[in-house]
């Protein structure tokens, strides 16, 4: 019996601990009600879809070591997100953050599709190719035809995290994959969120590409969790996969080198899971109350460039204080307006001025 899982005789045939499992399953699925919930009481969900992507793919490249421009990446999601011809459009960007934007709307417009080989070929292009030529379009993904070890240290201390099956075993080992994926999508004896968090493993496991694995896995664990909730594009793992980025690589780690027991992974993975769902509860329970606000009695409704700077202020980590410059400028109204404005926020108790006096006067929300 060799070292990693997937040399075990029964390999893929995960076994976990059922009981300590199913424990979190009523919450995650009450969290998942609650968002639920909390979009059917909007208008629209529109803006915060683009950040929840932006948020996913940049946090997902960032894994990887990779920058993508968020801001790029915004208009590119915005621009392409929701319209069958998504991945033409960006394509034709030619540069990274467009093809970032076609392969995360790929994953995320196109549930109902099964998870082939051409469309991994899309992914597996999207990260890797700054231009595509309509010939390439629609070809199937290229596995990989080296071993692939992940390693750590010099040749004194060299340390091998991982090993890979190897590329002789890559295609019918994506094949059993493929084909679970698509049958075990209806199945009764795995549940969707479990599904989702095996479909990570396995993919990361085989390891088919020569690069882009990870993103990939991450991909294909998000479209797993889509197929089954379609609000799973507002709650993305990605930023607190991010967050969580070392544990996470030492837990898989340890999995894929302690037999097929992947108690510990589906345990991180579910704890990871459920700190998404809580950002997406904080950020929707925010904009229902924003969306309320300028629908209260006149006295205390507020215009909705006040609106606007309140849900940036609270929604943005790089944008915490405003001046009232900024506020003119983001709301195409006079600086002498955005006074007034501003002032009024801190007058009904949303924002405190938090320094400077005169025209250097800075803004934050209050704890209100």
């Amino acid at each position: 019996m060799g070292k990693w899982n997937w040399q075990h005789s029964d390999w893929p045939n995960f076994t976990w601990d059922r009981q300590q499992i199913q424990a979190y399953l009523p919450s995650v699925y009450h969290k998942q009600g609650y968002v639920a919930g909390l979009v059917d009481s909007l208008n629209g969900t529109g803006t915060l879809i683009t950040k929840a992507l932006t948020e996913n793919i940049v946090a997902s490249f960032a894994i990887e070591g990779e920058h993508l421009d968020a801001t790029v990446l915004s208009d590119e999601i915005e621009r392409g997100f929701g319209r069958a011809s998504s991945w033409d459009d960006a394509k034709s960007v030619g540069i990274l953050e467009g093809n970032a934007a076609a392969l995360i709307s790929n994953v995320f417009d196109k549930s109902s599709q099964d998870l082939t080989l051409h469309r991994l070929g899309i992914w597996q292009r999207c990260m890797f190719e700054r231009t595509c030529s309509p010939a390439q379009i629609g070809q199937p993904a290229t596995w990989r035809t080296e071993d692939i070890n992940v390693v750590s240290g010099g040749s004194g201390d060299r340390r091998i995290h991982f090993e890979a099956p190897s590329p002789s075993r890559v295609a019918i080992e994506m094949e059993t994959f493929l084909n679970w994926f698509a049958s075990s999508r209806e199945a009764k004896e795995i549940d969707p969120l479990s599904r989702a968090a095996w479909a990570h493993l396995w993919f990361a496991t085989v390891h088919p590409f020569e690069d882009g694995n990870g993103r990939s896995a991450r991909a294909v664990a998000d479209l797993a969790l889509f197929q089954s909730d379609k609000n799973a594009v507002l709650y993305p793992m990605a930023p607190y996969i991010l967050a969580d980025r070392e544990n996470y690589y030492a837990v898989l780690e340890r999995t894929q080198s302690s037999g097929l027991d992947v108690t510990e992974w589906m345990n991180w993975f579910f704890k990871t899971l459920e700190n998404a769902l809580d950002g997406a509860i904080t950020r929707l329970n925010w904009s229902v109350e924003a969306n309320s606000l300028v629908t209260m009695q006149p006295e205390t409704r507020l215009l909705t460039q006040q609106v606007r700077i309140l849900v940036l202020l609270h929604d943005d980590a790089d944008q915490n204080v405003i001046s009232a410059s900024q506020y003119a400028a983001i709301n195409s109204v006079s600086k002498a307006t955005a006074t007034r404005h501003l002032t009024d926020l801190v007058d009904k108790g949303y924002l405190c001025v938090c320094e400077g006096r005169g025209r250097s006067t800075k803004y934050r929300l209050s704890s209100k």
